[in-house]
């Protein structure tokens, strides 16, 4: 049975290792999204044109679902890591 518990622990471990990867390029996205957004910004200086404001809308709403998304990742690896704590 230990042999088996050391096994999970070695599993969550490397699945840990890989969220944290994808969750440094999920980060990396992000301030991606953000740069373009400023970069909209800047570049329009403020224009009200219908296509310019549908484009930072989409950047924010996807920059909102992806903190959120990130948020929601880390909550779901801690839970994963109080629970591979208790094996």
């Amino acid at each position: 049975m230990a042999g088996t518990i050391a096994d999970v622990k070695a599993q969550l471990d490397e699945a840990f290792r890989r969220t944290e990867d994808v969750t440094g390029q999920l980060e990396g996205a992000l301030n991606m999204i953000e740069e373009a957004q400023a970069m909209v910004v800047a570049a329009t200086d403020g224009s009200e044109h219908l296509a310019i404001e549908q484009l930072t809308s989409a950047l924010v709403e996807t920059r909102d679902s992806l903190e959120n998304a990130l948020a929601a990742l880390g909550s779901a690896v801690q839970e994963v890591r109080v629970y591979r704590d208790g094996l």
